[in-house]
């Protein structure tokens, strides 16, 4: 199914059902939800396996630079 989507998209990556899982969990995790809250509902016993879905992007990293203070 979800590859039918996909194709019917037009778009030329194939589109899995771990991939669905996969951007479900992601914006989750990136919209704020507690992890351990992403961890019961998507049935995973330990927080560590959600390491993977909340991997900073290289936004992420400079953005997180923005903080450090800098003489002007």
């Amino acid at each position: 199914m979800f590859t039918a989507i996909g194709q019917g998209a037009g778009l030329e990556d194939d589109i899995t059902a771990h991939i669905g899982r996969h951007t479900f969990v992601t914006a989750l995790i990136r919209g704020g939800e507690d992890l351990v809250t992403v961890a019961e509902i998507v049935g995973h016993s330990r927080l560590a396996t959600l390491r993977v879905y909340s991997r900073p992007t290289d936004d992420d990293k400079h953005n997180a630079l923005r903080h450090l203070t800098t003489d002007r």
